[in-house]
Formats: structure tokens, C-alpha cells, sequence
């Protein structure tokens, strides 16, 4: 009758899986309990670290600086303005050079004729300079007009020249210069008359640092040509012989 109540089995059978069962939940238990009282004890281990005592070494580094024997001290953090300092400035970073201001000047649509028909595309001519004596231009074309506009830009800061300018934000001297079909006046002005000029001179003008000055275009209205006229005129400039006379 027992037999028949388990299944037909003898209770040896039984017994031996009984406790073949209750083994696993015991180790099962013991298990999560060593796995949480671990991580209970790595958290209070991070929350309270252990401080060796100095080396020989060290003590005698602390002597000659100041506040190195604190325990609190680290080096990159203590730096002059809280900055990271390494090779080439903040940050560990290469020095970088003056922040240009950009201004597309015009953006045309242009067209190449090939073999098999037309490549259409664009052509954009950009003035970079920040308004401190640097002045740079640039035209390029693409097919798309942000890439063409992007690689005027490259290219007037590449070709940036440096232009003098006087204590009253103006020019040293009158400037009249040709290019092509441009024709373009530039002239000094007193304290507070601004820019008087218009079209890509105004804009050069500007960008260059200049504050007071007059301009006109005299020839064609073409943007690109007047542009080359102010940059040829600007290089013409002798900065030796302006300094040497006390007007740069």
C-alpha cells in the first residue's frame, strides 16, 4: 500500500531525493546571502578608503612643496583658474589662433559644359577677419552650396594678410586701386563718422577692424571684382613706413 501511495517507488527512493532537494535550497540560500554581504562590504570599503602612510620619498618631495603633505592634494586640479594645463595651453590643447568672423559675400550659380552635357554647381565668395588687423577672401565653387561656401572660407583663412590700423580705427592713408573692371576709393575719416561705404567694401572695411573710413565703388558693381580691388589695395600698404611715422 505505501509503494502504491509514491508512485510505486521504494522509500529509499523517496529519502534520497528529499534530501537531494532540501541540499539545493540550503546552498541556494547560502549563496545569495554571500553574494549580497559582498556588495554590502565593497560599498562600505569605497565610502571609507584606507590611507597609507607616507613614503620616505614622498615626505621629502612634500618639503621643498608647499602643500603637497596635505591628503587632499592633487596636482591637475590645483592649477592656475581650476584648468587642466598641459602642452599648448588649457586643456592640453595646441594654442589656437585668432577667431575669424565669416560673411559670404555672394553665392552664384555657375555651370560647366562637358562632353556628355552641363555640370550645374555653385560659386561662393566668402570674407573672413577679426576685426583686429586680419583680413582674408576667398572664392570656391562645389556642387552643393554649403560645400562651396566652406571651402571659401578655408581659403580665406589661409590667404589672411595684416592690415594696419590707426588709433582713430581708421586707415593710414587714402587708397586708390584698379582690378579689372573695379575701380575703388578708400580714404580716412575722424573719430565717430563710422564707415561710409557700401557693397563687399563696406563689409571688408568691417571685417578688417575699421571703424572709421570712407569708401566708394567707382567702376563695376561686381562683388568679386571689388572685393580683389580692397585686398590689392590693403596689400599695398607699407607697415614699416607707417610705424615709422606714428600712424600705426
Amino acid at each position: 500500500s505505501y509503494q502504491r501511495m509514491v508512485g510505486g517507488r521504494s522509500p529509499s527512493y523517496c529519502s534520497s531525493r528529499a534530501l537531494i532537494t532540501v541540499s539545493v535550497a540550503v546552498n541556494l540560500i547560502l549563496g545569495t546571502a554571500f553574494f549580497f554581504g559582498r556588495s554590502q562590504r565593497n560599498v562600505e570599503d569605497v565610502g571609507a578608503p584606507v590611507v597609507s602612510a607616507p613614503s620616505q620619498l614622498a615626505t621629502r618631495i612634500a618639503g621643498h612643496l608647499p602643500g603637497l603633505d596635505r591628503p587632499d592634494f592633487c596636482s591637475w586640479a590645483e592649477s592656475e583658474g581650476g584648468e587642466r594645463r598641459g602642452r599648448g595651453g588649457p586643456r592640453g590643447g595646441r594654442g589656437r589662433g585668432p577667431r575669424f568672423e565669416e560673411k559670404v559675400l555672394q553665392v552664384r550659380r555657375i555651370t560647366k559644359v562637358v562632353k556628355g552635357g552641363k555640370n550645374m554647381g555653385f560659386r561662393a565668395l566668402v570674407a573672413v577677419g577679426d576685426k583686429n588687423g586680419k583680413i582674408g577672401l576667398g572664392c570656391a565653387s562645389a556642387k552643393e552650396v554649403m560645400v562651396a561656401v566652406e571651402k571659401a572660407s578655408m581659403e580665406a583663412k589661409k590667404t589672411a594678410i595684416t592690415v594696419p590700423i590707426t588709433k582713430d580705427y581708421s586707415l593710414p592713408h587714402r587708397l586708390d586701386v584698379e582690378w579689372g573692371a573695379a575701380s575703388v576709393m578708400m580714404k580716412p575719416a575722424s573719430v565717430g563718422t563710422g564707415l561710409v561705404a557700401g557693397g563687399a567694401v563696406r563689409t571688408i572695411l568691417e571685417l578688417a577692424g575699421y571703424q572709421n573710413a570712407r569708401g566708394k565703388q567707382l567702376g563695376t558693381d561686381n562683388a568679386l571684382n571689388n572685393a580683389k580691388a580692397v585686398l590689392e589695395a590693403f596689400k599695398s600698404f607699407d607697415i614699416e613706413k607707417i610705424k615709422a611715422r606714428g600712424l600705426a
